[in-house]
C-alpha cells in the first residue's frame, strides 16, 4: 500500500469515526473534548507541511488522522472520569442548595471568624443585619458590645485551647431584644496545623428559654396550688381519690382514719373492706363508668373496726379524646355529725322526759305553795323564788351539756340569792361531786329552801351567823350536813310549811335518800343522804371543747 492509499484509508477511517460519534451522546462529548487537541494537531501538520515541503501530503494527513484518532479515542476512554466528576459537582450542589434552603427555614446560624473575630463566611444571621454587611467586621461592631462578652469569651476559649466549646450565652438586638443561643465552637487549621480562625454554629432557644421560664411559673403556681390543696385537706373530713377503670386505687389523699394511702394504691374497695361495704361502694362507681356522669350517695362503712358514715361523690375521668378510663372522687366524713345528730334527738327525747317531770314538780309545787300562802302578793313572791331555783339548776346543767352539776356549784347558786357564797359567814367543804341531773334539781330545790329559811329566821338573818355545808362519799352513799350557829334561837315549828314538805317527802324519796331536820336551840342541822346513783363521772374535757353547749 502506497502513503497516498495509507492517508487515504486512515482519513476514511477518522471521518467514519467522526459520525459515529456524532451520532452517540458520548461520542459528541468525547469530540467537544477532543477538538482543541486535534486543531492543534491539524494546525502543526500545516505549519509542518510549509517547512517541509518534500514531506508527502499524504504522510502528512494520514500523520493528522492517525494523532486525531488517538487523541479522541483516549478522549472516549476518560469520558468516564469526566462523567463522575460532573455528577459530583452536580450532587455538591444539590447538597450545599438543601443546605442553604434547610437553614433559611430554621433558627440556626452558621458563621466563620479569623482570630480576630472578624467574620469570614456568614450564612442565616439572626443579629438584623444581612451576612454580607457583617464580612470583613466584628460583632461588637453591629450589636452592643457589652452583651457580646459571653459569645466573645466562648470564641477566644476555643481559640485559645484549639478544642471545640459548646455553651449558651445571650445576645441583644435592635429588634428581636435579648436573644439565646445554644454556641458551639470549633477552632480551624491553617496548612502548618496553627489555628487561624473559628467555625461557629448557633442555635437560637430563646424560644425554649421563655418556655422553661413559663413552666417554671406555671410549676410554682402549680406548687402553690396543691399546697393550698394540702393546707384545705389536711385534718379535715374530707378524702380525695382517683381509681381508674378496673376500679382500683391510683391516687389517694387524706385517707380516712385508721387507714393510710398505701392501703389503697393498686388495690380495689373488695380489697380493703368488707363484701357488704364494697356492693355498697362499687354500685354508684360502675353506674358512672357506665354513664360517664356524676353521683353522690350517702354510704355506711366499717372502717378498722368502727362504722363511719360518708358522702361518696364520683365523676366519670376522661382521656384527651373524651373516652372514660376511671373516675375521681371524694368523701366527706359525716360521722361526727351523724353522731351529734343521735346526741341531739336523745338529748331531746330526755330534755321532754324531764320537761314533763319538771312540769310535775311545778304543778305540786304551785298547789302546795298556794295552800301555804296567806294571800296572792306571798303567794307570787314564794313562787317566784323557787322556779328561780330550779332555774338555777337548769343553768347549770346546760352549762354542762346536761351532763351533770358539781355539787359545790350548786350550792354556790343556791346561796346567790341570799348571800355571797365567799361570805365569811359561809363554809362549803367537800371533794369535787358531779351530781346527775335529777339529783341536782331536786338538792338545788332543797338548797334554796334551806338559804330562804337561814336568811329570814336562821344564821344568815344575823351578821354574826354561820352557817356550814360539809359533805362527804361514804361506801355506796353522799352524806351533806348543812349546819347554822349563831342565829336566832331555834324552836319546833308548830306547822309544816312547803319547805319542810318538800325536803322530807320530795327530796328524799326521789333521790333514794333520807332528809332528816334537827331544830336544835343553837341552829338548824339538816343531813340528807342519798345513794351513789345520784353521783356521775366529770364529762371528758376534749368532749367538752369538741362539742360545747
Amino acid at each position: 500500500m502506497t502513503s497516498a492509499e495509507l492517508a487515504r484509508a486512515f482519513v476514511g477511517l477518522s471521518a467514519l469515526a467522526f459520525a459515529a460519534s456524532l451520532a452517540h451522546p458520548r461520542g459528541r462529548q468525547g469530540l467537544a473534548a477532543a477538538s482543541v487537541p486535534i486543531a492543534g494537531i491539524s494546525t502543526a501538520a500545516a505549519l509542518a507541511l510549509l517547512t517541509r515541503p518534500m514531506l508527502p501530503a499524504a504522510a502528512c494527513a494520514a500523520l493528522v488522522s492517525a494523532a486525531a484518532l488517538a487523541l479522541w479515542g483516549r478522549t472516549l476512554w476518560r469520558l468516564p472520569d469526566l462523567r463522575d466528576f460532573e455528577t459530583a459537582r452536580r450532587e455538591t450542589e444539590l447538597s450545599e442548595r438543601r443546605f442553604r434552603e434547610a437553614l433559611s427555614r430554621s433558627n440556626i446560624s452558621v458563621f466563620a471568624q479569623d482570630t480576630d473575630l472578624r467574620y469570614t463566611w456568614v450564612y442565616n444571621p439572626r443579629v438584623g443585619v444581612a451576612g454580607e454587611a457583617l464580612l470583613g467586621r466584628r460583632a461588637g461592631e453591629v450589636v452592643a458590645p457589652d452583651l457580646l462578652d459571653e459569645a466573645d469569651a466562648l470564641k477566644l476559649k476555643a481559640i485559645e485551647a484549639g478544642q471545640m466549646v459548646n455553651d449558651t450565652v445571650a445576645l441583644h438586638t435592635t429588634g428581636d431584644g435579648r436573644l439565646y443561643f445554644d454556641m458551639t465552637v470549633a477552632p480551624t487549621f491553617d496548612a502548618a496545623g496553627r489555628v487561624d480562625g473559628i467555625l461557629c454554629s448557633a442555635f437560637d432557644v430563646t424560644e425554649m428559654r421563655l418556655f422553661e421560664v413559663r413552666l417554671t411559673a406555671m410549676a410554682a403556681q402549680l406548687a402553690a396550688a396543691y399546697q393550698r390543696f394540702e393546707l384545705a385537706l389536711d385534718n379535715s373530713p374530707i378524702t380525695v381519690f382517683e381509681q381508674g377503670a378496673d376500679l382500683r386505687y391510683t391516687f389517694v389523699y387524706n385517707p380516712p382514719p385508721g387507714l393510710a394511702t398505701g392501703d389503697f394504691l393498686d388495690r380495689t374497695d373488695a380489697d380493703i373492706f368488707s363484701e357488704r361495704d364494697a356492693r355498697r361502694l362499687a354500685g354508684p362507681k360502675e353506674r358512672v363508668l357506665a354513664s360517664g356522669g356524676r353521683e353522690s350517695v350517702e354510704v355506711e362503712v366499717d372502717v378498722e373496726g368502727s362504722l363511719r358514715y360518708y358522702e361518696l361523690t364520683v365523676e366519670a375521668k376522661r382521656d384527651s379524646a373524651g373516652a372514660v378510663v376511671g373516675l375521681v372522687g371524694t368523701t366527706l366524713d359525716l360521722t361526727e355529725r351523724r353522731r351529734d345528730e343521735q346526741r341531739i334527738r336523745l338529748m331531746l327525747r330526755e330534755l321532754t322526759h324531764r320537761s314533763k317531770n319538771l312540769l310535775a314538780v311545778i304543778q305540786a309545787m304551785a298547789r302546795k305553795t298556794a295552800s301555804l300562802s296567806g294571800d296572792l302578793d306571798s303567794f307570787v313572791s314564794d313562787f317566784s323564788l323557787r322556779l328561780r331555783a330550779i332555774a338555777a339548776a337548769h343553768d347549770l346543767l346546760v352549762s354542762q351539756s346536761w351532763h351533770g352539776a358539781d355539787l359545790r356549784d350548786l350550792l354556790v347558786a343556791s346561796l346567790g340569792p341570799t348571800i355571797e357564797a365567799h361570805s365569811p359567814q359561809v363554809t362549803l367543804r367537800g371533794e369535787p361531786t358531779m351530781l346527775t341531773p335529777d339529783a341536782a334539781q331536786n338538792l338545788g330545790l332543797a338548797f334554796h329552801e334551806l338559804a330562804t329559811n337561814a336568811s329570814k329566821y336562821g344564821a344568815l338573818s344575823v351578821p354574826g351567823g354561820h352557817l356550814h355545808v360539809d359533805w362527804m362519799r361514804l361506801p355506796g352513799e353522799v352524806q351533806i350536813l348543812w349546819s347554822e350557829s349563831g342565829g336566832p334561837a331555834v324552836a319546833q315549828p308548830e306547822r309544816q310549811g312547803f319547805g319542810r314538805v318538800l325536803l322530807e317527802r320530795l327530796v328524799g324519796v326521789t333521790l333514794g335518800g333520807s332528809v332528816r331536820l334537827d331544830f336544835r336551840p343553837e341552829g338548824l342541822v339538816c343531813q340528807i343522804r342519798f345513794a351513789d346513783g345520784g353521783m356521775t363521772s366529770p364529762p371528758d374535757p376534749a368532749l367538752e371543747t369538741a362539742h360545747p353547749s
